[in-house]
């Protein structure tokens, strides 16, 4: 998951969520890959092919179902995805308790850019991404961090060396970003979501601790023990063990949780200790995906992967073959002789080729003197042999 270029999905037969969420979005610094659906159905086969970051619907909506009707039905098909309903003014406005029990948010026309960002950054870097009673001068952006490549490469290789049974990275606003192992056994977004204000509060802790402090966190508990390690001021490593961790857990967790971690701050760069980062100052391993428009997107990946097929070679010309020459009948022919075929008898020609006869004949004895191998040679009945 990607929180430089977020895949959002747009539901709206208007046409006019497009360009808002556009322009938010380049407003936050970030380079999201747009999909645009005209109703209900294509969207929840766009979130049924590849999971999307966000989805934004409009609350009125052609088919009969409204967009609170989809949001509950894209929350079926994927629980922890953020949706946003957007309502024009001539939709019924919802109360604050309605509002409040609803698992997406609710916007209703007009609608001021500040209340819209507030919504999408609490959609996609989560609720502590904008508090309420923080002024937006004093909120600090979370640098983004994409879990592929280097990134999920050194984190599996962490929990193969201590025998961990997960390992999950997560921002500073309780957000997953990545997961390796059995992490499907554990409460993830509950871990990240309880060490997220503890490894969140170092920045405050900066003056008294000094630069670039090294955190870990160690739990121990019936069920399962939990260590947690700093990547820096905003992102966090969770590595999990069953009930019964090994014995030397916590030597290996240090030893090769060191490690892991320098690592990972290389691939981070200087933003990792940056109190106040800038979100278009970051130093990631991936790029971003160009955006696109389309509800057809398997027929785009399908157009792209064509035009990277190598071109086949065009055919070589090849050179006419020569004509043949019309035959010519043999010198001296005469043309009279075909004025005897009006004389055979066709009944004793049809007679040579009776199969009764053939096979009487095919039993009969052979009679007379034998054919030498001369004589079959001469009349060609076998080929010459070579001595």
């Amino acid at each position: 998951m990607s929180t430089t270029s977020p895949r959002i999905i747009i539901v709206d037969p208007q046409q006019k969520l497009y360009h808002l969420v556009r322009a938010a979005m380049e407003l936050m610094e970030r380079r999201p890959r747009l999909i645009e659906t005209y109703n209900g159905d294509d969207a929840l086969l766009e979130l049924r092919a590849i999971p999307p970051d966000l989805l934004i619907t409009s609350q009125s909506l052609h088919e009969a179902s409204s967009g609170t009707i989809l949001a509950l039905m894209a929350k079926r098909e994927m629980a922890a995805l953020p949706v946003i309903v957007i309502g024009e003014e001539s939709d019924p406005e919802l109360d604050d308790e309605t509002i409040a029990q609803s698992p997406f948010q609710y916007l209703r026309r007009p609608i001021a850019p500040e209340i819209f960002i507030r919504s999408l950054r609490i959609a996609l870097d989560g609720p502590e991404a904008a508090p309420r009673d923080v002024a937006p001068e004093e909120i600090i952006p979370v640098p983004p961090l994409e879990y592929s490549g280097q990134v999920q490469r050194i984190l599996f290789d962490l929990m193969r060396n201590v025998n961990a049974m997960a390992v999950i990275l997560a921002d500073r606003n309780g957000k997953v970003l990545g997961y390796d192992g059995a992490a499907g056994y554990v409460d993830r977004d509950l871990f990240a979501a309880a060490l997220a204000p503890g490894f969140g509060s170092t920045i405050k802790m900066l003056p008294a601790l000094g630069d670039q402090p090294r955190v870990l966190k160690y739990y121990d508990a019936e069920r399962s023990t939990v260590f947690g390690l700093s990547l820096g001021l905003h992102h966090f490593v969770i590595l999990v063990f069953d009930r019964n961790p090994p014995s030397a857990a916590l030597g290996n967790v240090k030893r090769y949780g060191g490690a892991a971690i320098n690592e990972l701050l290389e691939v981070v760069g200087a933003v990792a200790f940056d109190p106040k980062p800038s979100v278009s100052h970051v130093k990631a391993d991936t790029h971003a995906k160009r955006k696109t428009r389309t509800q057809e997107l398997r027929a785009v990946q399908a157009q792209a992967a064509e035009s990277k097929a190598p071109a086949e070679k065009p055919a070589m010309p090849t050179k006419p073959a020569p004509a043949r020459p019309a035959p010519q009948p043999p010198a001296n022919f005469d043309p009279s002789l075909l004025d005897a075929l009006d004389s055979v008898d066709l009944a004793q020609a049809e007679a040579l080729f009776d199969p009764d006869k053939l096979s009487e004949s095919a039993l009969q004895p052979t009679t007379g003197s034998r054919m030498t191998f001369d004589d079959a040679l001469m009349q060609g009945i076998i080929g010459e042999i070579d001595e």
